[in-house]
């Protein structure tokens, strides 16, 4: 019988370096912290919205105000034309909710810079690249690309407008110009949405009552698998 031949990598891999922690984690000063604790808390608030999305869509108001995205826009559109809620009123109430977040956000870009960056956008390496390019030139271009941008964020599709809003703390954008560009872009798009929930609002009232008699089974559902896949990644 030949004797099995050894084969180091069989051997477990105790040595190897897992992947290296950003700085700001590894040695966090005392306002690292206080934004690493930020950031566990709007995590932990956008889980909260989704169990309350039923409760959110048959609210308006508290939608606008707890999310201010284009569909809380729609939505307050279309009970704003049945004479349930005055839109200028819903409007106001969706800038306050989509921009909350956008002072954290910038502080996060400004101090933590591109190790920031790239953790946020592990998940999307296209846009990993996209960004990683952009940010090596770093020129005035680059700048201008990024605020272009902003808007796209608070649009349907694929642009990570809370990465832009850190991108541009990185690059060292003033707060309150950007804060105005962000308000800007949510009115315009939040605008054009509201009244497109005005125009059709019975309409768009029609499907919410729909949604509305099946979103908490299917919230429901989500939430339980959600929860055994973190069991599952815990027993490991």
């Amino acid at each position: 019988m030949s004797e099995q031949r050894h084969d180091p990598r069989d051997e477990p891999s105790e040595n190897k370096a897992g992947p290296e922690l950003p700085e700001f984690m590894k040695n966090p000063e005392p306002l690292d912290k206080v934004l690493f604790v930020a950031l566990i808390l709007m995590g932990l608030y956008s889980m909260a919205l989704i169990a309350m999305r039923a409760f959110l869509l048959s609210h308006p108001l508290a939608y606008a105000l707890m999310v201010g995205g284009y569909t809380s826009a729609t939505v307050s559109g279309a009970n704003a034309s049945v004479g349930q809620g005055t839109w200028w009123v819903f409007l106001a109430a969706t800038l306050f909710g989509a921009l909350k977040f956008v002072p954290i956000y910038w502080l996060m870009g400004r101090r933590w810079g591109m190790e920031f960056i790239e953790m946020s956008l592990q998940y999307m390496p296209r846009a990993r690249r996209f960004f990683t390019r952009a940010l090596t030139k770093g020129s005035g271009k680059t700048r201008a690309i990024i605020l272009g941008l902003l808007p796209l964020g608070y649009a349907p599709g694929p642009v990570p407008g809370n990465v832009l809003n850190a991108i541009a703390g990185l690059l060292r954008v003033g707060f309150w110009p950007l804060l105005a560009l962000n308000a800007l872009s949510v009115l315009a798009v939040n605008g054009l949405f509201m009244w497109l929930g005005f125009t059709f609002g019975d309409q768009v009232l029609d499907v919410v009552e729909v949604i509305n008699r099946y979103l908490l089974w299917t919230t429901l559902g989500l939430l339980a698998v959600m929860i055994f896949q973190a069991r599952k990644t815990t027993a490991k």
